[in-house]
């Protein structure tokens, strides 16, 4: 028998010879160590779950922030600056909505179209990486050295994965040299249809808050309307740059997140502007009789 089992049993019989009160005192101190454990990691789990739970994935946040910025910009561009040589709330409603329906389509379409672009690379990357690795497996030991060589590994270390990666199944080693190599991972089937009525609705209905107004007014009374909805979008603007900014930075951000959604109000006023100031330059102050 080695020396070191024989300390473990003299350790084992030493500890069922000690007396039974200090056994169940050991006992009771350990149950209310690992009752106290267990709530901590219950309240961490807790925590994690409100934080993640709610969290969409990452395309999905980028087709609904994109879509969204875009239609509470263009459209409220285009009716504020008809605003101003149209005065007929109606006429400007009309267009309006002639610009939210074929932007809320061409934004869908331009989703759909680079999904299935992506799926595309994809399909191409994964042909290529496997005619690559079943010409010559030093591909396979080049790209390891490119990968770990920042950071400092062990020329053994190394060599193991080297190994263990050449021998095993030619689908994982495509699927490495992808994941890691390329950055790229296996596309979801449902994507594009995702990204087109993602990007399409939030387009539609963040651009129709600035039209309600010229639909709700009396259609001669276009300087209330034009009033109204510069309010509501600035308030649409400032709450949404606030809840993009809490999403991506984390809502304990306070002052991040008033300087996101600030920056929201700024660009739309700037785009507003812009397209005001270049349509009153070219009518040159005409109004249009209707």
């Amino acid at each position: 028998m080695s020396e070191k089992t024989s300390t473990d049993i003299s350790s084992v019989v030493e500890l069922e010879s000690q007396p039974h009160h200090r056994s169940d005192d050991h006992l009771e101190s350990n149950r209310q160590s690992f009752t106290s454990s267990g709530r901590s990691l219950s309240g961490l789990r807790a925590r994690m779950f409100r934080r993640s739970f709610w969290k969409p994935s990452s395309q999905t946040t980028e087709d609904a922030v994109m879509g969204t910025a875009d239609g509470m910009t263009v459209p409220f561009a285009l009716t504020a600056s008809l605003a101003g040589i149209v005065p007929n709330a109606r006429y400007v409603m009309l267009a309006g909505l002639a610009e939210l329906t074929a932007g809320a389509i061409s934004m869908a379409l331009g989703g759909l179209l680079q999904a299935r672009c992506e799926k595309e690379s994809y399909i191409a990357t994964v042909e290529s990486t496997s005619a690559d690795v079943q010409d010559s497996k030093a591909e396979i030991s080049s790209i390891i050295d490119d990968l770990y060589a920042p950071y400092s590994f062990a020329p053994d270390t190394l060599a193991l994965v080297k190994r263990d990666l050449i021998m095993a199944p030619v689908t994982a080693q495509i699927d490495f040299i992808v994941r890691f190599h390329h950055g790229l991972t296996p596309p979801d089937n449902s994507r594009p249809a995702k990204s087109a009525s993602t990007l399409g609705s939030c387009y539609f209905l963040a651009g129709l808050l600035g039209l309600f107004p010229y639909i709700c007014v009396p259609k001669h009374d276009i300087k209330t309307a034009l009033a109204a909805s510069i309010t509501i979008e600035a308030v649409a603007l400032f709450a949404f740059g606030y809840v993009k900014t809490g999403v991506n930075v984390g809502w304990g951000q306070l002052k991040k997140n008033l300087v996101g959604a600030l920056l929201m109000v700024a660009v739309g006023a700037v785009a507003a502007g812009i397209a005001v100031g270049m349509i009153t330059a070219v009518n040159k102050g005409e109004h249009i009789s209707v």
